[in-house]
This record gives structure tokens, sequence and C-alpha cells, in this order.
């Protein structure tokens, strides 16, 4: 079987932003998302690394 590309502009073969992660139990995924956090999620809080992981990602100040 072909090696499936990654599907995450961080490279990892996840899929879905940081609330579909979580709510996946993908805890290891979320940590390496969130390790350096940049922005925060306006509808669920959530602090991210990049704004491509967020649904509706704000500056976080």
């Amino acid at each position: 079987m072909a090696e499936q590309a990654p599907t995450c502009a961080c490279g990892e073969r996840h899929h879905g932003h940081i609330c579909v992660l979580k709510s996946k139990g993908m805890t290891k995924e979320v940590e390496h998302l969130t390790n350096n956090p940049t922005v925060v999620c306006f509808n669920c809080g959530m602090e991210s690394n990049a704004a491509e992981n967020v649904c509706a990602p704000m500056p976080l100040e």
C-alpha cells in the first residue's frame, strides 16, 4: 500500500482543526499544534500555533 501524503500544513498526517482532533482524543497531535501559540479560536478559545488549525482564528494578544 502506498504511503499517504500529509494532510496538514504542519507536515503530519492528521486531518481537521484542533477541535476535531481533540474530540477524537488525538492529544499528541493537539500538543504538537499548540506548543507555541500565535492565534486563538474565536469559537472555542483554543490557542494554536497557526491560523489554519482553528475554525475562527484571531491574533493572540
